[in-house]
């Protein structure tokens, strides 16, 4: 079956549900998950026949629906294209997207507002996919705006809680500042190509000056920095888990916070023709993934822990799409949204099952009292400290590789972003693993007559297991061999067709530049580069060591506890790194009370007393002359035909006195 015709029905599902919940929340109430969770599911269907179409043929799929915007020259339609990279972000949203709302169902029962938060998720998963299945940057854009909605609207679901409302307003705040950047660079694209189609845009880049493509560049990432919480405009995610768990794990870890990193991909033309640009992404990417390890370590709310392991793992991401890994960074944002996804749920499990509970330093031997979550947060763990064959290794090394041997920045540069990404990798096992540690092994640290934990329903349990499955198995399944893995073939076309548009002479666009062989390749053809398989070994060593002495150190001082904690060794350190670099003290110090005091003092000044006082003044002059003319009405017949008599002399004088001038 030819799969054109129906790709309208993968977003459209997801819509329908949400305009019946939304409507008929009230009628539906605790039933509204079986319209939500059937109409992702049949969403997922759809997507793998997509998948498996494209496949097959290698071709992308298009269905033009109809004409959003025609003035003069100016043409955008709502049209829906499938290429290789929507096709694996189909099979992420969708999938992830259903396991979520399965789990929903458990986690949120007896909540008031059920039926809204069922109204509210497939909305998500709606703006998501059409994000995705997009063919220009105009329709991108609504549906980024879309997606940023509904982050608002589920990062504020308890809105009565001040906390969470403050959160959903700094998201959606911060967000703006990267969506101008954005915006800003969609007019440039516009005016400098005459087109917001992806096609015909992409196909002048190569042409265009590259001062142009890197302002351009630059701007689109603004636009993926805010969205995928890149330094500096990482601090709205930590603050985002006030929202259900379920959110975190499919909005602030599988999905939107990628929605960034496949819009760096899905413009990586322009990144390739602007190495300062790749530049810039490389380096705020390794830092963000750094700075977030570092601020992991010292945090005990179970969810802000796995949140800024989410940032970190979002900066691996830029930072192979920074050094041209762009394929690497793709696969690390497909396992990553398993073994986050699993992870997320996995602490909503355990606060489920702790009553609410989410400081680590409160729980402990949990492992007795729920095995399932155990075992599958324990893989899911291993799949993010990186530790071979769990996914979070093949993909990860990739990144780590690809910067070591890149040669779209500086080399020096990429090898020093290598070690960063090294050493990030042996902080996040350690974080990981002090999590495991704290939270399931030793004595519990709780008052078991007052607390009583146990294991979560089937409905939360089940997708925990479906989860903890691809963050075991996925990485070597679609990334094996290295560089050469199902995912690699799959996806090289995007990039391969894209390089065929370049001017002749251009370098054709890579997976990464590899600079260790050079094999000749046939006459009339360009030669392409080949790392050697002792780098591969090297770094595969090196990250699993890496991993290995994380989890070593974290089993040392939290589970043998013969090494002291960071809090018991370096107050300073650890006072700087909970209170998370004082980013957020920083930036109220510089910019939000001074703008707050600026908008203060104008509103005194101009507001009370330039306008209001305009205002007031007009009305209070009208009053006072109304009240003077009030005593004009006395009431009295005789006053006004005195008033009547008068006027009429007035008259007759100034008709007199006129005419004696006019006629003399």
């Amino acid at each position: 079956m030819a799969m054109e015709q129906y790709l309208f029905l993968i977003p459209l599902l997801p819509l329908l549900a949400f305009a019946i919940n939304l409507l008929g929340g009230r009628v539906l109430r605790t039933n509204a998950h079986w319209i939500a969770t059937p109409a992702v599911f049949a969403s997922f269907l759809l997507s793998l026949m997509v998948f498996r179409q494209i496949s097959a043929t290698g071709e992308p799929l298009r269905q033009d629906l109809y004409t959003w915007i025609d003035s003069g020259t100016f043409h955008i339609g709502i049209n829906l294209v499938v290429d290789q990279l929507t096709a694996v972000m189909l099979i992420v949203v969708t999938s992830v997207g259903f396991l979520v709302h399965v789990y929903s169902q458990g986690y949120m029962h007896g909540d008031p507002g059920f039926a809204r938060f069922f109204a509210y998720l497939p909305f998500f998963v709606f703006s998501m996919l059409m994000l995705v299945l997009a063919d220009n940057f105009l329709l991108l854009f609504f549906f980024w705006e879309g997606v940023g909605l509904a982050s608002y609207l589920l990062i504020g679901f308890w809105f009565t809680r001040r906390s969470a409302s403050s959160a959903a307003q700094k998201a959606f705040i911060v967000n703006r500042i990267g969506d101008l950047a954005f915006g800003l660079g969609l007019i440039w694209i516009f005016y400098q190509f005459g087109t917001m189609d992806f096609a015909e845009v992409f196909a002048q880049v190569p042409e265009t000056p590259t001062a142009v493509v890197t302002g351009i560049a630059l701007l689109l990432f603004g636009g993926a920095a805010g969205k995928s919480a890149q330094f500096p405009l990482h601090v709205w995610l930590p603050d985002a888990m006030e929202g259900p768990t379920p959110v975190s794990a499919l909005i602030h870890a599988a999905t939107m916070v990628t929605a960034g990193i496949y819009l760096i991909v899905r413009g990586h033309i322009f990144y390739e023709s602007a190495p300062a640009a790749m530049l810039v992404v490389a380096l705020i990417g390794a830092f963000t993934s750094f700075m977030a390890a570092t601020i992991a370590v010292a945090q005990n709310d179970i969810k802000r822990v796995i949140a800024y392991s989410t940032l970190s793992q979002l900066g691996y991401m830029a930072m192979g799409a920074g050094v041209g890994a762009f394929i690497p960074a793709i696969f690390h944002l497909v396992t990553h949204a398993f073994f986050k996804g699993c992870l997320f749920l996995g602490a909503g499990s355990v606060i489920h099952g702790m009553h609410e509970e989410q400081n680590i330093q409160n729980m402990g031997g949990l492992r007795r009292y729920m095995p399932v979550t155990f075992w599958t947060f324990l893989a899911a763990s291993l799949a993010n400290a990186g530790l071979i064959p769990f996914a979070g290794f093949w993909s990860k090394d990739e990144i780590i590789l690809g910067a070591w041997i890149t040669d779209s920045i500086p080399v020096t540069v990429g090898q020093i972003l290598a070690v960063v990404g090294l050493v990030t990798a042996f902080l996040t096992a350690y974080y990981m693993f002090r999590l495991v540690f704290l939270v399931f092994t030793g004595e519990p640290r709780f008052n078991p007559a007052e607390v009583h934990p146990h294991e979560s329903p089937l409905s939360m349990a089940a997708p925990l297991v479906l989860l903890a499955i691809p963050s075991v198995a996925l990485g070597w399944l679609i990334g094996w061999p290295p560089e050469g893995g199902s995912i690699h073939t799959f996806l090289e076309p995007v990039f391969h067709d894209a390089a065929e548009g370049t001017a002749e002479g251009d370098e054709v666009a890579s997976l990464y530049v590899m600079q260790e062989e050079t094999v000749p390749a046939g006459e009339g053809e360009p030669e392409e580069e080949h790392v050697s398989q002792g780098t591969v070994l090297a770094f595969a060593v090196a990250s699993t060591a890496a991993a290995l002495g994380g989890i070593g150190l974290a089993y040392l001082t939290f589970s043998r506890r013969t090494v002291p904690a960071l809090d018991a060794w370096s107050f300073p350190v650890y006072h700087f790194l909970r209170d998370k670099w004082r980013w957020d003290e920083l930036y109220n110090g510089a910019i939000v009370r001074p703008l707050g005091n600026l908008a203060n003092g104008l509103w005194r000044v101009v507001d009370t007393r330039i306008i209001d006082g305009a205002v007031n003044g007009v009305a209070g002059g009208i009053g006072a002359v109304s009240q003077r003319l009030r005593h004009v009405q006395t009431g009295l017949v005789s006053n006004y035909a005195l008033a009547i008599a008068l006027g009429m002399v007035l008259l007759v004088g100034i008709y007199l006195g006129l005419s004696s001038t006019l006629f003399r």
